[in-house]
């Protein structure tokens, strides 16, 4: 079995600066690895996990990570079964799942469309401060539902309904599926149970003018502002990017095992 590895070259430094040096053909370009790989491998928590997965959101080759975290469901190597995952990935014994991202856009009140870093598990909308209540307009599709009092509201991708929308009690969603999920957080009127959009649908939050401004988080990662004459608007939108699944892991059962080990941790 053989097998070429490479690493990105803003790697590089800190890679040497850490003791380990590597053969200058080892490092590549982003776009060399996306367009030449035939598999990128994040290592770490699902944090990782979610970086990689959007950076190479333009590129159709394939992804899985290796679990270093303390709780997570994107990387779906462990350490202990790292040598038999390696040989999996070799001989191809593995299943494929695309997945949608999340793409928003800021209109602005010029109409001016200021579109957002793509986002894998969601997208979240919430007051600046930690702890006080905002007011959210939703609407979907154009046609307006209601305006929620609340700590916050969620837009989640199946991905992550695992992630902060299961927390805040969002139903799980296999990982393949093309609906989207709105999720109140902590909410004080209006309806309390989450919204499942139908694939092709969107989700459009606006503020009321004494709200002032509001801010936006996606993936936890990257975050704006949005006042009450922006409008958010939130679509699925399937990308290239494939992610591996190995054929002994069930969605289901690997999701409650990971709740059971999570447990027996605590």
């Amino acid at each position: 079995m053989h097998i070429t590895c490479v690493f990105p070259d803003y790697y590089r430094e800190s890679a040497e600066k850490h003791g380990l040096f590597l053969k200058p053909e080892q490092y590549r370009s982003l776009n060399w690895i996306g367009n030449n790989a035939s598999c990128v491998i994040s290592i770490g928590g699902d944090g990782t996990y979610l970086s990689l997965a959007c950076t190479m959101a333009e590129y159709e080759v394939l992804q899985v990570g290796i679990h270093m975290g303390d709780f997570g469901f994107l990387n779906l190597i462990s350490q202990d079964e790292l040598e038999q995952r390696i040989h999996d990935l070799y001989t191809g014994n593995y299943l494929i799942e695309d997945r949608i991202f999340l793409e928003a856009d800021l209109v602005h009140t010029d109409g001016t469309r200021q579109s957002l870093p793509l986002a894998l598990n969601d997208i979240v909308v919430g007051h600046n401060e930690i702890g006080k209540m905002v007011r959210l307009n939703l609407s979907i599709n154009d046609l307006f539902i209601q305006t929620y009092a609340a700590d916050g509201v969620i837009v989640s991708s199946a991905t992550g309904s695992t992630s902060y929308s299961l927390s805040c009690g969002g139903p799980v969603l296999p990982a393949d599926s093309r609906e989207i999920l709105v999720v109140p957080v902590c909410t004080h009127t209006g309806l309390r149970s989450p919204l499942l959009i139908p694939e092709g649908g969107s989700v459009q939050i606006t503020i009321p003018e004494r709200e002032k401004k509001v801010h936006i988080s996606l993936d936890g990662t990257y975050s704006y502002s949005m006042t009450p004459e922006d409008k958010l608007i939130v679509r699925g939108r399937k990308q290239k990017i494939r992610f591996i699944r190995f054929r002994d892991q069930d969605f289901y059962r690997m999701l409650t095992k990971k709740f059971a080990q999570y447990a027996k941790n605590e």
